[in-house]
């Protein structure tokens, strides 16, 4: 099908890369730690301790042991220590998650709080809403009524919340809001216009304040979703690869500007997450499932010229996939820092599922046939089946691998 790329086009992207190296950039991690020391000497204090623990966690978690809390409490230490000022909120969830790792026992994923969320673990309103949103989307009833989301059922209050979330002022208020608005906004879209969970009284007139924040979120010029940091008096908009990934994914490519959207994607593949596809040790399945899907959804609505630089781009990260992410047998060998066991398989198997390596309908890219993807899609599910079957991401990897039966949209 498409294996040549178009000189012209090549001109372009190349031209729209080297515009996005002039454009200003902001590092909100170093900003934060000029200002307030304080917090960057207790975060390398920690790292070591964060290390170990993952370590453990990971060993834990292909054993197919239920490790989600402590997985949630060491997020949230993780997002305290890298993106906000509160030296004491850090420590509480420093000392918290130390007295979980020493406990014989923790909850296990299935278990709500008194507020209704499934992040007993965590402190933080957000990620109480990033632990629970997997589960409310399932159809399966939700035991403990979800009260921590009358916070947000109101359209003034939600205007509010999700308003708030756009513009990060670090020397003034000392938290970096791109993870909040990330994991927020995606899970409230979801959640909000699929009126999960199924038994929760949403607002009716939530939808069209959902549906402001995301046009007011979206730069028409390379048509990316992110944070806009304050310098001064100006706001600096950064665009967001895993922002941009979460609006287009969960309203199935309903956004504007998709020609925009894709010039830029290919523009910064060579640079670091969230700006680029790139984490610090290079590629990671996780983004490259982000980068497949935006292509998917955008292919249809793409200039002629742009398909040919889309499928080059694909081409590389199976090649990538399957010659380094994965062993023969679908054994993983690569992951994203800090990614715990079933999210690697889920991002692995979506990656591959989105590029159609297991379904011939899906290669809308290519013609070319991929003749061990049953050896692989097996051994993926062979790792995702000992996880414990109530686990959302491991679900979802076997539905992905089309092993179960799909019990609620992802």
């Amino acid at each position: 099908m498409w294996r040549w790329a178009a000189p012209l086009a090549l001109l372009a992207a190349g031209a729209l890369a080297a515009s996005i190296a002039r454009a200003e950039t902001v590092d909100p991690q170093a900003i934060l730690a000029t200002a307030f020391p304080q917090m960057r000497a207790l975060r390398q204090a920690t790292k070591p301790e964060i290390a170990a623990l993952e370590a453990r966690l990971d060993a834990d978690e292909r054993a197919g042991a239920d490790r989600s809390c402590l997985r949630q409490a060491v997020t949230e230490l993780r997002w305290r220590l890298g993106a906000t000022s509160d030296t004491a909120a850090a420590l509480r969830s420093r000392d918290r998650l130390r007295s979980l790792a020493a406990s014989t026992t923790n909850p296990p994923g299935n278990t709500q709080d008194a507020d209704g969320s499934y992040g007993p673990c965590v402190e933080a309103w957000f990620w109480k809403l990033d632990a629970s949103t997997d589960r409310f989307l399932d159809d399966d009833p939700v035991p403990v009524a979800p009260r921590f989301l009358d916070r947000i059922n109101d359209p003034a209050r939600l205007d509010a919340y999700l308003r708030g979330l756009l513009v990060s002022d670090l020397r003034r208020d000392g938290v970096d809001r791109r993870k909040e608005l990330n994991i927020a906004g995606a899970d409230l879209v979801r959640l909000i216009l699929r009126r999960r969970p199924a038994t929760y009284p949403w607002r009716a007139d939530l939808e069209p304040v959902v549906r402001r924040f995301i046009a007011a979120a979206q730069d028409p010029a390379t048509g990316f979703f992110g944070e806009r940091y304050r310098e001064g008096d100006r706001d600096l908009p950064v665009m967001d690869l895993s922002v941009t990934f979460h609006m287009a994914r969960y309203l199935d490519g309903a956004i504007d500007h998709w020609p925009e959207l894709v010039d830029h994607l290919i523009a910064i593949k060579h640079e670091q997450y969230p700006h680029g596809w790139l984490d610090a040790d290079g590629m990671t399945s996780h983004n490259n499932y982000d980068v497949a899907t935006l292509f998917r959804l955008g292919w249809p609505k793409l200039r002629p010229e742009q398909r040919p630089l889309v499928a080059v781009e694909l081409a590389g990260l199976v090649d990538w996939c399957l010659g380094t992410a994965l062993g023969p047998d679908g054994t993983i060998r690569t992951r994203a820092d800090g990614e715990s066991w079933p999210d690697a398989l889920y991002f692995t198997a979506a990656f591959l599922d989105e590029a159609g390596i297991f379904d011939p309908a899906k290669r809308y890219w290519t013609d070319r046939t991929f003749p061990d993807a049953e050896r692989i899609r097996a051994g993926l599910a062979r790792q995702a089946g000992k996880l414990p079957p109530d686990e959302p991401m491991a679900r979802a990897a076997l539905m992905r691998l089309a092993t179960l039966r799909p019990s609620a949209p992802n």
